[in-house]
Protein backbone atom coordinates (compact mmCIF):
# COMPACT_ATOMS: atom_id res chain seq x y z
CA UNK A 1 0.00 0.00 0.00
CA UNK A 2 1.38 3.51 -0.85
CA UNK A 3 -0.27 6.45 0.02
CA UNK A 4 0.77 10.15 0.02
CA UNK A 5 1.63 12.71 2.28
CA UNK A 6 -1.68 14.33 2.26
CA UNK A 7 -3.68 11.06 2.05
CA UNK A 8 -1.98 10.45 5.45
CA UNK A 9 -2.91 13.46 6.62
CA UNK A 10 -6.07 12.58 5.94
CA UNK A 11 -6.72 9.56 7.65
CA UNK A 12 -5.44 10.61 10.53
CA UNK A 13 -7.46 13.56 10.55
CA UNK A 14 -10.51 10.96 10.24
CA UNK A 15 -9.77 9.29 13.33
CA UNK A 16 -12.50 10.33 16.10
CA UNK A 17 -10.16 10.14 19.27
CA UNK A 18 -8.01 13.10 20.11
CA UNK A 19 -5.42 13.64 22.75
CA UNK A 20 -8.36 16.16 24.29
CA UNK A 21 -10.45 13.57 25.05
CA UNK A 22 -8.21 11.44 27.06
CA UNK A 23 -6.60 13.91 28.99
CA UNK A 24 -7.78 15.72 31.96
CA UNK A 25 -6.20 18.61 31.39
CA UNK A 26 -3.85 20.34 28.81
CA UNK A 27 -1.72 23.61 29.68
CA UNK A 28 0.95 25.85 28.37
CA UNK A 29 3.79 26.44 30.98
CA UNK A 30 4.75 29.39 33.67
CA UNK A 31 5.97 32.49 33.06
CA UNK A 32 7.08 35.60 35.27
CA UNK A 33 6.54 39.02 35.19
CA UNK A 34 10.73 39.37 35.32
CA UNK A 35 12.17 36.12 34.38
CA UNK A 36 15.66 37.41 36.37
CA UNK A 37 13.53 36.71 39.61
CA UNK A 38 12.71 33.36 39.37
CA UNK A 39 15.47 31.71 37.19
CA UNK A 40 18.30 30.22 38.51
CA UNK A 41 21.73 27.63 38.12
CA UNK A 42 22.99 25.06 39.35
CA UNK A 43 26.72 25.81 39.87
CA UNK A 44 28.84 23.38 38.24
CA UNK A 45 30.48 20.35 40.71
CA UNK A 46 28.23 21.86 43.96
CA UNK A 47 27.45 19.48 46.26
CA UNK A 48 24.94 21.53 47.76
CA UNK A 49 21.03 21.71 48.35
CA UNK A 50 20.61 25.52 48.98
CA UNK A 51 23.55 27.02 47.05
CA UNK A 52 22.69 28.48 42.89
CA UNK A 53 23.96 31.27 40.60
CA UNK A 54 20.87 33.87 40.17
CA UNK A 55 20.61 34.84 36.52
CA UNK A 56 21.32 38.34 36.42
CA UNK A 57 23.35 38.63 39.36
CA UNK A 58 27.45 37.89 39.05
CA UNK A 59 27.65 36.18 42.45
CA UNK A 60 26.01 33.05 44.45
CA UNK A 61 22.98 33.35 46.37
CA UNK A 62 21.37 30.72 49.36
CA UNK A 63 17.81 30.16 49.34
CA UNK A 64 15.94 27.45 50.47
CA UNK A 65 15.68 24.23 48.89
CA UNK A 66 11.98 23.72 49.97
CA UNK A 67 11.25 27.06 47.47
CA UNK A 68 12.88 25.80 44.35
CA UNK A 69 11.52 23.00 41.96
CA UNK A 70 13.42 21.85 38.36
CA UNK A 71 13.29 23.73 35.09
CA UNK A 72 13.22 22.38 32.11
CA UNK A 73 13.43 24.46 28.46
CA UNK A 74 13.37 22.86 25.26
CA UNK A 75 16.95 21.57 24.50
CA UNK A 76 17.02 19.58 27.99
CA UNK A 77 14.12 17.01 27.69
CA UNK A 78 15.28 13.49 25.96
CA UNK A 79 12.46 11.62 24.18
CA UNK A 80 10.36 9.91 26.67
CA UNK A 81 12.73 11.03 29.73
CA UNK A 82 15.04 14.03 31.26
CA UNK A 83 18.23 14.55 31.32
CA UNK A 84 19.58 16.72 33.97
CA UNK A 85 19.05 20.28 33.80
CA UNK A 86 21.75 22.53 35.59
CA UNK A 87 18.37 25.56 35.92
CA UNK A 88 16.25 25.94 38.80
CA UNK A 89 13.19 27.64 39.25
CA UNK A 90 11.72 29.45 42.93
CA UNK A 91 8.18 29.45 43.56
CA UNK A 92 7.93 31.38 46.54
CA UNK A 93 4.02 30.08 46.97
CA UNK A 94 2.76 27.30 49.80
CA UNK A 95 1.21 24.44 47.97
CA UNK A 96 -1.47 21.70 49.67
CA UNK A 97 -3.20 18.65 48.27
CA UNK A 98 -6.88 18.11 47.51
CA UNK A 99 -7.55 15.56 45.18
CA UNK A 100 -5.57 15.31 42.02
CA UNK A 101 -4.98 18.76 41.95
CA UNK A 102 -2.60 21.38 44.31
CA UNK A 103 -4.16 24.63 46.28
CA UNK A 104 -1.24 27.21 46.14
CA UNK A 105 -0.76 30.76 47.46
CA UNK A 106 1.65 33.14 47.16
CA UNK A 107 3.63 33.92 50.45
CA UNK A 108 3.12 36.93 51.54
CA UNK A 109 6.52 38.98 52.24
CA UNK A 110 6.20 39.50 55.89
CA UNK A 111 5.75 35.49 56.35
CA UNK A 112 8.48 34.72 53.65
CA UNK A 113 11.01 36.62 56.11
CA UNK A 114 10.40 34.91 59.19
CA UNK A 115 10.11 31.34 57.45
CA UNK A 116 12.47 31.96 54.43
CA UNK A 117 14.42 34.66 55.26
CA UNK A 118 17.08 33.52 52.58
CA UNK A 119 14.60 33.86 49.46
CA UNK A 120 13.10 37.23 51.22
CA UNK A 121 16.92 38.64 50.99
CA UNK A 122 17.10 37.37 47.76
CA UNK A 123 13.96 39.09 46.09
CA UNK A 124 14.76 42.04 47.99
CA UNK A 125 18.56 42.48 46.65
CA UNK A 126 16.95 42.11 43.26
CA UNK A 127 14.81 44.72 43.79
CA UNK A 128 17.06 46.79 45.35
CA UNK A 129 19.47 46.20 42.89
CA UNK A 130 17.47 45.72 39.38
CA UNK A 131 14.41 48.35 39.65
CA UNK A 132 16.69 50.75 42.24
CA UNK A 133 13.71 50.60 44.76
CA UNK A 134 14.15 51.06 48.46
CA UNK A 135 10.37 49.92 49.35
CA UNK A 136 9.21 46.94 50.77
CA UNK A 137 8.10 43.77 48.93
CA UNK A 138 4.90 43.72 47.74
CA UNK A 139 4.33 39.93 46.73
CA UNK A 140 2.05 40.36 43.67
CA UNK A 141 4.77 43.12 41.95
CA UNK A 142 7.68 41.22 43.02
CA UNK A 143 7.16 37.40 42.63
CA UNK A 144 4.00 36.55 40.91
CA UNK A 145 4.07 33.96 38.94
CA UNK A 146 1.92 33.64 35.34
CA UNK A 147 0.87 29.95 35.17
CA UNK A 148 -1.80 29.21 37.29
CA UNK A 149 -2.41 24.98 35.83
CA UNK A 150 0.93 24.44 36.27
CA UNK A 151 0.62 25.30 39.04
CA UNK A 152 -2.74 23.54 40.37
CA UNK A 153 -0.91 20.39 38.72
CA UNK A 154 2.55 20.89 40.21
CA UNK A 155 3.14 16.87 41.57
CA UNK A 156 0.97 15.52 39.50
CA UNK A 157 2.61 13.18 36.79
CA UNK A 158 2.14 14.40 33.00
CA UNK A 159 3.96 14.38 29.64
CA UNK A 160 5.83 17.38 28.89
CA UNK A 161 5.61 18.01 25.13
CA UNK A 162 8.09 20.15 23.82
CA UNK A 163 9.43 21.13 20.43
CA UNK A 164 6.56 21.97 18.47
CA UNK A 165 7.45 21.92 14.61
CA UNK A 166 8.59 18.01 15.83
CA UNK A 167 6.55 17.28 18.79
CA UNK A 168 9.00 15.92 21.51
CA UNK A 169 7.70 14.20 24.65
CA UNK A 170 9.06 13.36 28.28
CA UNK A 171 7.15 11.77 31.09
CA UNK A 172 7.74 13.64 34.20
CA UNK A 173 7.13 11.05 37.00
CA UNK A 174 7.57 13.04 40.14
CA UNK A 175 5.13 16.58 38.11
CA UNK A 176 8.03 18.93 39.79
CA UNK A 177 9.47 20.30 36.87
CA UNK A 178 8.60 23.93 35.60
CA UNK A 179 8.69 24.35 32.30
CA UNK A 180 7.93 27.73 30.02
CA UNK A 181 7.76 26.59 26.63
CA UNK A 182 5.82 23.66 25.82
CA UNK A 183 2.78 21.66 26.50
CA UNK A 184 2.15 19.72 30.33
CA UNK A 185 -0.24 17.02 29.83
CA UNK A 186 -2.34 15.31 32.35
CA UNK A 187 -4.14 12.03 31.05
CA UNK A 188 -7.15 10.75 32.34
CA UNK A 189 -5.94 7.89 32.74
CA UNK A 190 -2.43 7.06 34.11
CA UNK A 191 -1.73 3.79 32.80
CA UNK A 192 -1.87 5.33 29.16
CA UNK A 193 1.25 7.52 29.55
CA UNK A 194 3.88 5.47 28.86
CA UNK A 195 1.69 4.59 25.41
CA UNK A 196 0.75 7.88 24.88
CA UNK A 197 4.54 8.70 25.41
CA UNK A 198 5.76 6.60 22.65
CA UNK A 199 2.76 7.99 20.38
CA UNK A 200 4.11 11.59 20.44
CA UNK A 201 7.84 10.75 19.98
CA UNK A 202 7.11 8.57 16.98
CA UNK A 203 6.81 9.40 13.18
CA UNK A 204 3.54 9.80 13.94
CA UNK A 205 4.03 12.99 15.62
CA UNK A 206 5.87 14.31 12.67
CA UNK A 207 2.68 15.14 10.67
CA UNK A 208 1.66 17.19 14.15
CA UNK A 209 2.31 20.30 12.27
CA UNK A 210 -0.11 19.58 9.68
CA UNK A 211 -2.82 17.71 10.95
CA UNK A 212 -3.13 20.81 13.30
CA UNK A 213 -1.80 23.87 11.49
CA UNK A 214 -5.09 25.81 12.52
CA UNK A 215 -3.74 26.11 16.12
CA UNK A 216 -0.08 26.08 15.51
CA UNK A 217 1.21 29.46 16.46
CA UNK A 218 3.17 30.86 13.81
CA UNK A 219 6.50 30.20 15.66
CA UNK A 220 5.58 26.61 15.18
CA UNK A 221 5.64 25.93 18.95
CA UNK A 222 3.03 23.86 20.21
CA UNK A 223 -0.20 25.34 22.42
CA UNK A 224 -2.84 23.55 24.04
CA UNK A 225 -5.19 23.80 21.75
CA UNK A 226 -3.36 22.20 19.03
CA UNK A 227 -2.47 19.31 21.27
CA UNK A 228 -5.60 18.57 21.95
CA UNK A 229 -6.47 17.98 18.62
CA UNK A 230 -4.07 15.70 17.87
CA UNK A 231 -5.26 11.97 17.07
CA UNK A 232 -4.72 9.29 18.91
CA UNK A 233 -5.37 5.67 18.54
CA UNK A 234 -4.94 2.84 20.75
CA UNK A 235 -4.27 -0.88 20.46
CA UNK A 236 -6.75 -3.21 20.11
CA UNK A 237 -4.67 -5.73 21.60
CA UNK A 238 -3.04 -5.88 24.56
CA UNK A 239 0.08 -7.03 23.66
CA UNK A 240 0.83 -4.34 21.32
CA UNK A 241 0.38 -1.66 24.01
CA UNK A 242 2.11 -4.08 26.82
CA UNK A 243 5.16 -4.51 24.62
CA UNK A 244 5.03 -0.32 23.66
CA UNK A 245 4.59 0.49 27.25
CA UNK A 246 7.56 -1.69 28.13
CA UNK A 247 9.60 -0.44 25.50
CA UNK A 248 8.64 3.23 27.02
CA UNK A 249 10.25 1.90 30.23
CA UNK A 250 13.57 1.05 28.58
CA UNK A 251 13.51 4.16 26.72
CA UNK A 252 13.29 6.51 29.72
CA UNK A 253 16.17 4.28 31.20
CA UNK A 254 18.63 4.83 28.49
CA UNK A 255 17.91 8.50 27.86
CA UNK A 256 18.57 9.11 31.61
CA UNK A 257 21.95 7.33 30.72
CA UNK A 258 22.95 9.95 28.42
CA UNK A 259 24.45 12.26 30.99
CA UNK A 260 26.48 9.47 32.37
CA UNK A 261 29.82 8.46 31.20
CA UNK A 262 29.07 5.35 28.83
CA UNK A 263 30.23 5.74 25.46
CA UNK A 264 27.50 7.91 23.52
CA UNK A 265 27.68 5.91 20.42
CA UNK A 266 27.00 1.87 21.96
CA UNK A 267 24.50 3.96 23.85
CA UNK A 268 23.06 5.92 20.84
CA UNK A 269 22.67 2.70 18.48
CA UNK A 270 21.11 0.99 22.01
CA UNK A 271 18.40 3.82 21.84
CA UNK A 272 17.67 3.70 18.44
CA UNK A 273 16.79 0.24 18.37
CA UNK A 274 14.48 0.17 20.38
CA UNK A 275 12.97 4.38 19.16
CA UNK A 276 12.80 1.84 16.16
CA UNK A 277 10.38 -0.80 17.61
CA UNK A 278 8.13 1.13 19.30
CA UNK A 279 8.00 3.51 16.05
CA UNK A 280 7.45 0.48 14.00
CA UNK A 281 4.42 -0.87 16.79
CA UNK A 282 2.94 2.64 17.13
CA UNK A 283 2.66 3.19 13.22
CA UNK A 284 0.90 -0.83 12.97
CA UNK A 285 -1.66 0.48 15.48
CA UNK A 286 -2.20 3.63 13.52
CA UNK A 287 -2.14 2.07 9.74
CA UNK A 288 -2.53 -1.69 10.68
CA UNK A 289 -0.92 -4.95 9.07
CA UNK A 290 2.65 -3.31 8.80
CA UNK A 291 4.15 -6.09 11.14
CA UNK A 292 4.75 -9.44 10.48
CA UNK A 293 4.20 -12.28 13.00
CA UNK A 294 7.83 -13.82 13.15
CA UNK A 295 8.91 -10.38 14.43
CA UNK A 296 6.23 -9.62 16.53
CA UNK A 297 6.45 -13.41 18.40
CA UNK A 298 10.17 -12.55 18.78
CA UNK A 299 8.98 -9.00 20.29
CA UNK A 300 6.66 -10.97 22.84
CA UNK A 301 9.47 -13.67 23.78
CA UNK A 302 12.15 -10.84 24.73
CA UNK A 303 10.26 -7.87 25.83
CA UNK A 304 8.42 -7.62 29.24
CA UNK A 305 8.07 -5.41 31.86
CA UNK A 306 11.03 -4.44 34.07
CA UNK A 307 10.69 -6.70 37.13
CA UNK A 308 13.04 -4.20 39.42
CA UNK A 309 13.58 -0.70 39.77
CA UNK A 310 15.43 1.14 36.83
CA UNK A 311 16.07 4.24 39.18
CA UNK A 312 18.51 2.07 41.66
CA UNK A 313 19.14 -0.67 39.41
CA UNK A 314 22.75 -1.35 38.73
CA UNK A 315 23.13 0.46 35.36
CA UNK A 316 25.65 -1.90 33.73
CA UNK A 317 23.37 -4.82 34.59
CA UNK A 318 20.54 -3.37 33.05
CA UNK A 319 22.19 -1.78 30.09
CA UNK A 320 23.49 -5.78 29.28
CA UNK A 321 20.55 -6.86 29.88
CA UNK A 322 18.77 -4.65 27.14
CA UNK A 323 21.88 -5.04 24.61
CA UNK A 324 21.13 -9.23 24.98
CA UNK A 325 17.32 -8.10 24.61
CA UNK A 326 18.74 -6.64 21.21
CA UNK A 327 20.66 -9.56 19.98
CA UNK A 328 17.77 -12.27 20.49
CA UNK A 329 15.47 -9.82 18.79
CA UNK A 330 17.82 -9.13 16.02
CA UNK A 331 18.77 -12.76 15.67
CA UNK A 332 15.51 -14.27 15.50
CA UNK A 333 13.48 -12.32 13.62
CA UNK A 334 13.72 -10.66 10.28
CA UNK A 335 13.99 -6.88 11.91
CA UNK A 336 16.22 -5.60 9.35
CA UNK A 337 13.94 -5.33 7.09
CA UNK A 338 12.03 -2.64 8.83
CA UNK A 339 14.21 0.01 8.64
CA UNK A 340 13.55 3.33 7.66
CA UNK A 341 14.85 6.97 7.72
CA UNK A 342 13.94 9.06 10.58
CA UNK A 343 12.55 11.85 8.50
CA UNK A 344 8.56 11.51 7.08
CA UNK A 345 9.76 9.41 4.34
CA UNK A 346 10.18 6.76 6.45
CA UNK A 347 6.58 6.38 6.69
CA UNK A 348 5.98 6.02 3.42
CA UNK A 349 8.31 3.08 2.98
CA UNK A 350 6.83 1.23 6.00
CA UNK A 351 3.55 1.34 4.67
Amino acid sequence: MFLNENRIVEKICELPTTLGDISESIFGGTSTRNSLLHRLAVPEGSDSDSLYLCEGLCKPVFLEPELIYPYVTGIFPEKFAFNSSPYRFMLPYEFSDKGSRKEYRVIPPEELKIRFPMAYGRILEFKNQFDHDNSLLDSADYYSVRGRKLLERLGTPKIIATEGYRVQAAYDASGNYVFEQGCGIVLKEPEKYPYVTAVLNSQIARLFPSVCESEMLYSGSATPAAMKRFPIVFPEDRLTEDLITSISGYLMFLNRQKNANYAVGWLDELTGFYEQISNLLVLDVYFGDGIDQKLLNALEDNIHPYAGDMESENSDSLLSVLYYIKQRISDTSNFKKYAFDTEFPGILSFL
